[in-house]
C-alpha cells in the first residue's frame, strides 16, 4: 500500500518522476475540456447540447474528485494540503456540481458557482514551470526566451478565461455579458490593453475590472523583459549556456 502511494505521489507531484509529465498532460486536457464545456454551454445558442456538456461535465468531475482524494491521501501534511491555496482550488473546482446534482432548490444555485472552476486554468502556467525546473540548464538565451514566452501566452490566456468568467458571473444577471466568450473578448482588452471602458453595472464588477488591469500590468512587464531579452540576443548574440 505505501509503495502505491509514494507512486501517485510521485506521479502527482515530482517533476522528474518518468509518470509526471503524462500525469500533467491528462490532468491540462481534463481542465480544458471542462473548462471550455463550461464556457460553451454559457452560449444561449449552444442550449441544445446541454446533454453533451452534462455527460462532459460529470466525466470532468470525477476525475477531479479522483485526483483530489489522492492528493490528500499522498500528503504528509493533510490538513495543510486541504487549506492551502491548490487545495481549495481543486475542492472548488467539484463541490458545485455535488451540490447542483442535490434535490434541494436552494442548492441548485451553487452550480452556478462552477465558474470557479476556471481558477483551475492557472494550472497550465504552473505546469510551464515545471517543464522549465525540468531542465536543470537552458543551453542558449534563444531557447530561454522561447520558454518564457510559452509561459507568459499561457499566463495571459490563463487569466483572460479567469478575469471573463468572474465578469460573467458578476455581471450577466444585468445582461452586461450575454455569455463567456463576448466577456473573453472584453477581458482581453482588459489585460492587453488596458484601456477603454468595461461595461459594468455593479460595484463588484468594477473592482474586477481594476484588479484585471493590474494584472494587464503585470504581465505587460513580463513581456517587456522578454522583448528585452530577445532584443539582447539580437543585438549581442546568445551565450552559450544559461543556469538557473
Amino acid at each position: 500500500m505505501n509503495t502505491t502511494l509514494s507512486t501517485i505521489d510521485r506521479a502527482l507531484n515530482n517533476n522528474g518522476e518518468k509518470y509526471f509529465r503524462v500525469t500533467q498532460i491528462i490532468l491540462a486536457t481534463v481542465t480544458v475540456l471542462s473548462v471550455f464545456s463550461i464556457i460553451l454551454e454559457s452560449v444561449p445558442s449552444f442550449d441544445k447540447f446541454h446533454t453533451y456538456f452534462y455527460v462532459v461535465e460529470w466525466a470532468c468531475v470525477s476525475i477531479f474528485t479522483m485526483e483530489y482524494f489522492l492528493r490528500i491521501a499522498v500528503s504528509s501534511k493533510k490538513v495543510k494540503y486541504i487549506f492551502s491555496f491548490w487545495g481549495l482550488v481543486d475542492f472548488i473546482s467539484i463541490l458545485p456540481t455535488f451540490l447542483g446534482a442535490a434535490n434541494l432548490t436552494f442548492l441548485k444555485s451553487f452550480r452556478e458557482l462552477r465558474i470557479m472552476r476556471m481558477l483551475r486554468m492557472m494550472r497550465l502556467a504552473k505546469i510551464s514551470r515545471y517543464y522549465l525546473k525540468s531542465h536543470d540548464e537552458v543551453k542558449s538565451e534563444a531557447e530561454f526566451n522561447k520558454i518564457n514566452i510559452v509561459i507568459y501566452f499561457m499566463s495571459l490566456f490563463s487569466m483572460t478565461i479567469i478575469l471573463a468568467s468572474v465578469l460573467y458571473a458578476l455581471e450577466h444577471a444585468q445582461h452586461a455579458y450575454s455569455s463567456i466568450p463576448r466577456s473573453m473578448i472584453q477581458s482581453a482588452k482588459i489585460l492587453v490593453g488596458g484601456i477603454g471602458q468595461a461595461p459594468t453595472t455593479t460595484l463588484a464588477g468594477e473592482i474586477t475590472v481594476i484588479v484585471g488591469r493590474f494584472v494587464g500590468l503585470a504581465l505587460f512587464g513580463l513581456l517587456i523583459a522578454i522583448i528585452g531579452g530577445v532584443l539582447h540576443e539580437l543585438l549581442f548574440g546568445s551565450s552559450t549556456k544559461i543556469n538557473r
